[in-house]
Parts: C-alpha cells; sequence; structure tokens
C-alpha cells in the first residue's frame, strides 16, 4: 500500500496542496479511489481476469495496478462493468 500512495500509483505529494480542508478532501477522495481499484484487481483475480493485463507465471503488479490496468481495458472495450464494495471474507461470530 505505501509504494501505491508513493511514487508507483498516487503520489500526493506532487499536489503542494497547503490548505489542510483541501488536502483532507482529496486524501478522502483519493482513499475512496484507492478501495475502488483494490476491489477491482481483487475481482479481477478472483475471476480468472488477471491474465490480460498481469504477467501468468508471476504476479508483478500490485492490485491497485491489476485494477487500474483492468478498468482501462474494460474502458477501451467499452465492456460494463459493475464493482460492488463487499469484503470476500465472512464474519464468524
Amino acid at each position: 500500500m505505501f509504494g501505491d500512495w508513493k511514487r508507483h500509483g498516487v503520489d500526493i505529494e506532487q499536489t503542494r496542496l497547503g490548505h489542510e480542508d483541501h488536502l483532507s478532501r482529496l486524501t478522502f477522495a483519493v482513499a475512496l479511489h484507492y478501495l475502488w481499484l483494490v476491489t477491482a484487481g481483487s475481482q479481477a483475480t478472483k475471476s480468472g481476469h488477471r491474465a490480460p493485463v498481469d504477467r501468468r507465471d508471476r504476479r508483478d503488479l500490485s492490485m491497485l495496478r491489476i485494477g487500474l490496468y483492468t478498468m482501462e481495458r474494460y474502458c477501451a472495450l467499452a465492456t460494463l462493468f459493475v464493482i460492488c464494495l463487499v469484503p470476500y471474507f465472512e464474519i464468524v461470530g
């Protein structure tokens, strides 16, 4: 996650926002976008759609990158996609 928030993904330090309210709003929006892309990457991996965007023999990309490249691919192919922000684990109580 740290690498995704730094140079390999978001790079929030490059915004040079000085006002704390603006930075807070941007951080919230980036966090939602990050969650959405990681969910998309996880869904693509679990459903077997990782191969078009990542190597088959080993995983070189983070879930964020897999989600980003999958969404870019869906948009380029004009494919409809649905993202549900639902956890994949069961809560045992």
